[in-house]
C-alpha cells in the first residue's frame, strides 16, 4: 500500500482516498474505529503493509492522531477540520491544533456542513474533490497520491 487513510467515509477522508487513487496510488481507508486503540492501531497498520503515508482526517481532540503517533513509519498527515458557522468564517473560540513535528504534517481546514475551506481568510467553499487536492498539495503529499 502507499498510503492508509483514517477518518469518516462519507467526508473529507473518502475524497483525499479518491483522489490518491485516480492518481495511480494503492490506498487503504479505514474508519476511526479501527485505530481506537493501539492495539487496533498496530493491527491496522500492518493489514495496510506499514505505508510510507497515513492521513488521518478528525476534529479536536485528535484521538486517532494520538494513538497512530510513534506507529507510523512515514510521514503522518493531520487534516484538522475546524468548525465553522459558515464558509469563510474563523472557528468559534479558540481553535487547537498540533504543532508540526518531524514526520508530522499539519494541514487545518474549515468545514461549515458538507464544504471546507482554507482559513487564510478567502470565502471560497470547496467541495469534497477540491478539498482533497488542497490537502495533498499543502501537505507535499502530492507525489505520494501519484505514485
Amino acid at each position: 500500500m502507499d498510503a492508509l487513510v483514517i477518518g469518516p467515509p462519507d467526508g473529507l477522508a473518502g475524497a483525499v482516498a479518491d483522489r490518491m487513487r485516480r492518481h495511480g496510488a494503492t490506498v487503504l481507508q479505514a474508519i476511526p474505529a479501527d485505530a481506537d486503540d493501539r492495539e487496533r492501531a498496530v493491527w491496522l497498520l500492518e493489514e495496510a503493509g506499514h505505508p510510507p503515508l497515513v492521513v488521518v482526517v478528525e476534529t479536536a481532540p485528535y484521538r486517532v492522531l494520538d494513538t497512530m503517533l510513534g506507529l507510523v513509519p512515514g510521514e503522518l498527515l493531520l487534516v484538522a477540520e475546524l468548525r465553522t458557522a459558515a464558509v469563510g468564517a474563523k472557528p468559534a473560540g479558540r481553535a487547537w491544533l498540533p504543532q508540526e513535528a518531524d514526520g508530522l504534517a499539519v494541514v487545518p481546514l474549515g468545514r461549515a456542513g458538507r464544504r471546507w475551506h482554507t482559513l487564510d481568510g478567502r470565502a471560497e467553499p470547496l467541495g469534497g474533490e477540491r478539498a482533497a487536492a488542497h490537502v495533498l498539495s499543502a501537505a507535499g503529499a502530492g507525489a505520494a497520491s501519484s505514485r
